[in-house]
């Protein structure tokens, strides 16, 4: 698809090191795997503390074993969906039970999906803008961050990504609408929210294909994605004798953001609210789902002024600085002590916080300065629609949670690059790029 622009001024040939048809990719996939690693290896954890880590590893380690997908609270389960467990346990199988090498894959995956992004914002943009936002991603701190933790953040974040590359790229046709609900398959399999997915190549392609061929190409798109689910669909109805198309969890989220003592960041059922319901997996697991969803349907429809009072909670919540990640990184396991001095944590969390907030006030600036031009690119559909869809999510539907903005980054990062160049191009004797 057109980008905004590919001229670029005359520069001198000692400052166009870049021009090279892959050298800027290299170069900055080698710093961001450089920076990614080193943090990992910085980090010398001595054991897992109580949270969503250590769940991905159990379920990696029944995985290799060949227990099936079972997490260290017991199973059977649908709690969560198994794409990362699945990914860190064909680690395992490998190179053994080795939390550090699950660390450094993600420190690659992080590192590829600079040059996802490249790829992404050159199709989309030019290639200045893509060295630009390639630059950023790599050396923003907080995608670093996540890469020490065994969570699916840095895998999800690259999907994304990766269907932004195929949807850039694709045209309106059987072939590409197949490959669009393969990527959402694959990401609802590592994050439920994926299946939002399937919105963005109905703004994409809504202008551009009669409403019935649309729809055909849509419902290719749905169907695909769902024969790439089935198989675990299929598991779930036959282990856990229930219909739950990805995991149980959402029914917990949603009654974070939905109960009596919401706050519109993440709250936790009262202790004991598992007791009222029978001792037996999966079914506690499934009453339990049940309830929580029930609960949190009938606050939301009679509380809808308290309902209005949480959105702007939960978007704060969303927007917490990137120093909120060391909760995880610096989490100590029990009994231990946190792998970060005190002092260490908070400077990092400084240079963290720094590097949010700045990339989110580009990413205002950027989204006003460009106007309506970039807006009504395909890449600027693609991301106002994804933006809203979090929106929607994390500051309504579910709760607040910084953890859950990461994987719209590099969103951000492509207006705030578009912005950083365009205004790069408007300095003295530079030609005007702004259209």
């Amino acid at each position: 698809m057109p980008g905004v622009s590919d001229d670029e001024p005359d520069v001198p040939p000692a400052t166009v090191w870049w021009r090279g048809r892959w050298a800027p990719h290299a170069v900055l996939f080698s710093i961001a795997l450089g920076l990614r690693v080193a943090w990992v290896l910085a980090v010398r954890r001595t054991g897992f503390a109580f949270n969503d880590a250590i769940m991905y590893h159990t379920t990696a380690i029944g995985l290799t074993r060949g227990d099936g997908y079972v997490p260290l609270t017991g199973g059977p389960t649908a709690r969560w969906p198994p794409g990362y467990s699945t990914v860190l346990g064909g680690l395992y199988s490998v190179v053994g039970i080795r939390p550090t090498a699950g660390e450094l894959l993600n420190a690659l995956i992080g590192a590829v999906t600079v040059v996802l992004l490249m790829l992404v914002v050159e199709r989309a943009v030019d290639r200045r803008t893509a060295i630009v936002a390639g630059a950023i991603l790599a050396v923003l701190p907080g995608p670093i961050m996540w890469t020490d933790v065994l969570v699916a953040e840095t895998l999800y974040t690259a999907i994304f990504v990766t269907a932004l590359l195929v949807l850039v790229s694709a045209r309106p046709t059987w072939r590409w609408a197949a490959a669009v609900g393969l990527v959402i398959g694959l990401g609802a399999l590592v994050r439920g929210e994926a299946l939002t997915w399937v919105l963005l190549p109905c703004v994409l392609w809504w202008s551009v294909v009669p409403r019935r061929a649309l729809v055909a190409r849509l419902a290719l798109v749905v169907a695909v994605a769902g024969v790439v689910l089935a198989p675990w669909t299929i598991r779930n109805a036959v282990v856990m004798d229930a219909f739950v198309p990805v995991a149980t969890n959402a029914s917990q989220t949603l009654w974070s953001g939905h109960h009596e003592g919401a706050t519109g960041a993440q709250t936790y059922p009262p202790p004991g609210f598992e007791d009222q319901f029978g001792p037996d997996l999966p079914e506690r697991e499934l009453d339990a789902s049940k309830a929580l969803r029930n609960d949190a349907i009938e606050y939301m429809l009679n509380n809808p002024l308290r309902e209005l009072e949480l959105i702007p909670l939960k978007l704060i919540h969303l927007h917490r600085g990137d120093s909120y990640i060391l909760d995880w990184v610096n989490a100590p396991p029990d009994p231990g002590e946190p792998p970060l001095s005190r002092i260490d944590a908070e400077r990092i969390g400084v240079v963290a916080d720094a590097g949010y907030f700045s990339l989110l006030a580009l990413t205002v600036l950027g989204g006003i300065w460009l106007g309506r031009g970039f807006w009504r690119l395909p890449v600027g559909r693609l991301i106002a629609t994804s933006l809203l869809t979090a929106l929607f999510l994390y500051g309504f539907l579910y709760y607040g949670n910084y953890r859950y903005r990461m994987p719209y980054t590099p969103m951000m990062i492509v207006v705030a690059s578009t912005y950083l160049a365009r205004m790069w191009t408007l300095r003295p004797g530079s030609r005007s790029l702004r259209g």
